[in-house]
Order: C-alpha cells, then sequence, then structure tokens
C-alpha cells in the first residue's frame, strides 16, 4: 500500500469509516482514478493539521492558562480572557474552519448515509444551548455588551461559540493512539494525548500546590506584594478571586479524581493519587462553601458508579480514605503552624480541624476493612454475583436520602426565615446557613430576591429569550427602580450577575436558554452514566458536570472556569465516541 492510500485509510482514526471519504472502491459511486485518491489525501492531512491545532489549543488551555496573569492580582481575570480569546483567535478557529471543509468534504462523498447517526444527544444538546444564546444575542438590546460580555470574565455570545466549537473539535478530534481499543488510559491515548494530560497534571496540580501555600502565607510569585493583607483571604493561587478559584478546582478535579478511582497501573495510581491530595487539600481551605455542594454531588455520582461492583465499592472508599485524610493533614498543618494559617470559614475549619473528618476517615476505613474481609470470606466471584442486587438497592437508598435531605434542608429553612418554627415550636435558628434573610450565603439572599424580581417584571418575549448573553448588569441597571435599589445596596460597587448561573441565565437568555442548558447538562449525565464503566475519562465527564453544577449554583460562569465544563465534556465524548465506533 503506497503512501497516499495508507493517509487516506488512516483519515479519521475510526471516527469515520470508508463510505465517509468516498474512495475509490468505497461503494459510495463517487468516482474512482487518482484524482480522488489526491482530494483524499489533501483531505486527510487538512484533518490532521485541525486535530493538530486543536491538541495545541488544549495544550495551552489545560496547563498555561491556570498559571498565567498579568500585573498579580489586578484586572487577573481580563488578563486570563485576553489568554483565552487570544489563543482561541489564533489557534480554535483555524482549526475549526479545517475542520468545517472536512465535515463539508464527508457530507459530500457519503451524500448524508453516514452522518445521520453522528449528532449525539450532548452534540444536540451543545447545539441548542448554542442557538439560545445566539437568538438571545440577536434580540438584545445590549449589541456589544451580549457580544463580549461584562468585562473582567467576558461571557458574551463570543465566548459561548468558541467553548462550544472547543466540544466539537475536542470531541472529534483529540489524538487517541492509533489502533489502539479499550477502556484503559495510558495506553490509548498517543504521544500528543500524553503531552495534554501532562501539561493538565503538571498546570493544575501547580496552581492548586499555589492555593495551598497561599493559605499559610508562603507565596513563591510574590502575588499578594502590594496587597493589603486583608485580601489574602479573598484571593489565592493563580485564578484571583476565591469563587473563581473554587469554581475551577471543582470542575478540572474530576478527571484526576476519576484516573485515581478506576486506573490500574500502580504508577498512574501514585501520579493520580498525589495529584487528588492536592485537590482535596486546597478544597478545604479555598473558603467558598459552594465547593463543599459541588463535592457532595461529584461524591454522590462516584457512589452511584461504585455500587456496580465490589471492586468500585473498594476503589469509592479509598477515595474517602485519601480525602478525609487530607483534610485532617491540612488541620495538623493549621495547628502546627498557627501563626501563619489564615483563619477560614466556619466549614472549611469543621472538616480540617474538626471531627468530622476524623469520623469520616475512620467509617470509610471500617467499611473498606469489613468488604476486604468479606471478599476474602465468600470469594470474589460469590461476591460479586451476590452484589448485583445489593449494589442497586444501595444505589437507590443512598440516591433517596441524598434527595430527601435537599428537600429536607430546604423546607427546614423556608419555616425558619418565615417563623413558622417559633409560631409552631418556640424556637428560632440563627445559623447562617438556616436564615434566608438578605445577608444569607454572602449577600446571596438579596440578589437572588432581586434577580426573581426582575425576571418576573420582564416582558414576556424577554422572558422567554432574555435580555442578552451576561447582560445583567446592563439590563438591571437601566431600569431606573432596579438601578436604585442595587445602588443603595451595593453602592461604591456594581452587581454584575445574579450569582446563581441557573438564575443568570434566566434572565440572560431567558427560559428557552436555560432549558437548553439543563438539557445539555443532563443529556451529558445521563449519556456518561450508561458508559461510565468503560473509561474513567467518561466517567470524569459525568462527575465534572456535577460537581460543575453544584458549585455554580451559587456562583456564575466566568472564563477562569467555564471553558473547563466543555473541555472535559468535549474529552469525554471522544473517549465514548472511539468505544462506540
Amino acid at each position: 500500500m503506497d503512501q497516499k492510500q495508507l493517509k487516506e485509510q488512516n483519515i479519521s482514526d475510526g471516527a469515520e469509516s470508508k463510505d465517509h471519504i468516498g474512495a475509490d472502491g468505497d461503494g459510495s459511486g463517487s468516482g474512482s482514478g487518482r484524482e480522488s485518491r489526491d482530494a483524499g489525501w489533501v483531505i486527510a492531512n487538512i484533518r490532521d493539521f485541525a486535530q493538530f491545532l486543536t491538541g495545541c489549543w488544549m495544550f495551552l488551555m489545560l496547563a498555561v492558562f491556570p498559571l498565567y496573569f498579568g500585573d498579580k492580582y489586578h484586572e487577573i481575570g481580563a488578563y486570563k480572557y485576553s489568554f483565552f480569546s487570544g489563543v482561541s483567535t489564533m489557534i480554535l478557529v483555524p482549526a475549526a474552519v479545517l475542520a468545517t471543509l472536512v465535515l463539508v468534504w464527508n457530507l459530500g462523498k457519503s451524500r448524508l448515509r453516514v452522518v445521520k447517526g453522528e449528532i449525539s444527544a450532548l452534540d444536540a444538546g451543545v447545539l441548542l444551548y448554542m442557538a439560545a444564546s445566539a437568538v438571545s444575542y440577536l434580540l438584545s438590546d445590549f449589541p456589544s455588551e451580549a457580544w463580549e460580555g461584562v468585562g473582567g470574565w467576558n461571557m458574551g455570545l463570543r465566548t459561548q461559540l468558541l467553548m462550544g466549537i472547543s466540544y466539537f473539535l475536542i470531541s472529534r478530534l483529540f489524538p487517541w493512539k492509533k489502533g489502539a481499543q479499550g477502556p484503559g488510559f495510558s495506553w490509548t491515548t498517543g504521544i500528543g494525548g500524553k503531552l495534554i494530560f501532562c501539561g493538565f497534571f503538571l498546570g493544575s496540580g501547580i496552581t492548586f500546590l499555589l492555593g495551598i501555600l497561599h493559605r499559610f502565607l508562603i507565596d513563591p510569585l510574590g502575588m499578594y506584594k502590594g496587597i493589603d493583607s486583608s485580601y489574602h483571604i479573598w484571593f489565592l493561587s493563580t485564578i484571583g478571586q476565591a469563587t473563581w478559584y473554587s469554581s475551577y478546582v471543582c470542575t478540572v478535579f474530576a478527571v484526576g479524581l476519576c484516573i485515581f478511582f478506576a486506573a490500574e497501573s500502580r504508577k498512574i495510581r501514585v501520579i493520580s493519587g498525589i495529584y487528588c491530595v492536592l485537590g482535596f487539600m486546597t478544597l478545604v481551605t479555598q473558603n467558598s462553601d459552594s465547593a463543599f455542594s459541588s463535592m457532595f454531588l461529584l461524591f454522590l455520582g462516584l457512589f452511584a458508579v461504585a455500587c456496580g461492583s465490589p471492586h468500585k465499592m473498594e476503589r469509592f472508599l479509598e477515595v474517602i480514605i485519601l480525602g478525609a485524610a487530607s483534610f485532617k493533614a491540612i488541620g495538623l498543618l493549621q495547628w502546627g503552624f498557627a501563626d501563619r494559617a489564615l483563619e477560614l470559614g466556619t466549614l472549611s475549619m469543621s472538616l480540617s480541624k474538626g471531627w468530622i473528618s476524623w469520623l469520616l476517615l475512620l467509617f470509610a476505613a471500617a467499611c473498606y476493612i469489613a468488604l476486604l474481609q468479606l471478599e476474602e470470606k465468600r470469594g470474589e466471584a460469590r461476591l460479586k454475583e451476590s452484589w448485583k442486587k445489593w449494589g442497586s438497592r444501595l444505589r437507590l437508598v443512598c440516591i433517596f436520602m441524598a434527595a430527601a435531605g435537599i428537600v429536607l434542608a430546604v423546607i427546614l429553612i423556608y419555616f425558619n426565615t418565615n417563623g413558622f418554627l417559633q409560631e409552631w415550636f418556640g424556637i428560632t435558628l440563627n445559623n447562617q446557613y438556616l436564615l434566608f434573610d438578605n445577608k444569607w450565603g454572602s449577600d446571596r439572599g438579596f440578589i437572588w430576591k432581586t434577580a426573581a424580581g426582575l425576571f418576573a417584571a420582564l416582558p414576556f418575549g424577554k422572558k422567554l429569550f432574555g435580555v442578552g448573553p451576561d447582560c445583567f448588569m446592563p439590563y438591571s441597571y437601566s431600569i431606573p427602580e432596579y438601578a436604585d435599589k442595587l445602588y443603595q445596596y451595593w453602592k461604591p460597587n456594581i452587581l454584575t450577575n445574579a450569582h446563581n448561573e441557573f438564575l443568570n441565565l434566566l434572565i440572560c437568555i431567558g427560559i428557552a436558554g436555560l432549558l437548553a442548558f439543563i438539557a445539555m447538562l443532563c443529556m451529558g449525565v445521563a449519556r456518561f452514566y450508561r458508559a461510565s464503566r468503560k473509561s474513567p475519562l467518561i466517567l470524569a465527564g459525568m462527575l465534572c458536570i456535577l460537581a460543575y453544577a453544584g458549585s455554580n449554583f451559587f456562583c456564575y460562569q466566568q472564563v477562569c472556569c467555564t471553558p473547563f465544563l466543555f473541555i472535559i465534556m468535549g474529552l469525554a465524548e471522544s473517549a465514548l465516541r472511539r468505544l462506540e465506533k
């Protein structure tokens, strides 16, 4: 086989069949001879170059972006966006143009016979979300703001489209090892893929380490120079604001955690285990309570998967032991270096220095030992057989209890806030989490009530399609009633969003956009859960979505976090599509 024929045969690395390529002898009836082979050779090279550009963009975003900054913490969000915008314009957009040429060629050669089955449920969800954002932009009264977004994180239509493009390019063009099949991790990625994952572990791992050091006032990069000490608690690592950092950690942490959970190689488990220790340590010190709601959903999803077999449950318990031990290690450091450790919030301190981490560690260790003894006593095969029934029941009980706990918490907050507990039982709970007043959740009580009133006052058309992507601020301050209310509460600061991604999307891109976004997340979770046993990367896609939703229920889209959701979804979709092919 000559070089041209070999290139043509491998044009899609298993992602497209010969029907897609339309080469001689593929049965498509599209012609024959040297011209067809030459055209196929050109298309193959175009696709390879698009794949190379996509890999370069992924490496820069995963390895360099987290560590990139300009003038310390001054305008760090603007510097991050300039990096994202610059590398996307120079690398991602050309890759998209080249990939479109390949797509047009494939459509022409296959005449839609093969392409019909190429769109997954998650693909459809991403397309719906992008379409809803575009419609909202076209109908917005603030076209420039809807295109660029709020300065500092810039989540306008431009960024939304770039994130959607990144998902489709990664899901189709991630550099897997040619010819490799199966659920493994290390041996299915080619050299390019290995470089991307090495960059990911180094970039995010160093970011985690800097976040931990900053909580003990160790500042190797001099980020705190020239900044008043009162701001130390609000900024950390090379991401900046604590809530941004929290959202970033929660989104990317799932990848390393799932590799530690599923890998069989001792070397990979050691490396990913060290990464997980750094992740757990920075989670308990980042000082944003939203991270713990994120971790709750992440571990709930991981537990649901672990109920599939005794071996997976052992791995789940190992993760819990590692996490609890990491929390307690931070507590010991806070005790040993009390003069340097920053005072964190109540929840963080209770997990690091309190008894909760001890209880969690001892309980998980006891369950782990009991499971190993049971496996030794009954035999691995018998235990695995009987586990099928009990594992599914355990999964259902856990999910039911988690859902019931959330509902009961909401009911308790409602009755306590409205005085029913005082009226019926003569008690009032003044706990910061159970009294929903204006100050609840760092003023989110005021923000959410104001945002709900703002949405209720929207005309029907804007209720349906929103006021424009990332246009919460220009619209709310254009209404005199709300402008005065927000100014009186926040002066001299400006409220830029609803501090709840779902509520913010409801106002910015309307009911249609919010439903599209929720559909995208739900389709991703459902699709990845069904195939989660096949690859740790597919499992990471599911857990990343859950963690992101849990974190950003109390936060908002920003360039330090949301692009990574689309990157990891694209990576998981790519792994799943490869296994399906």
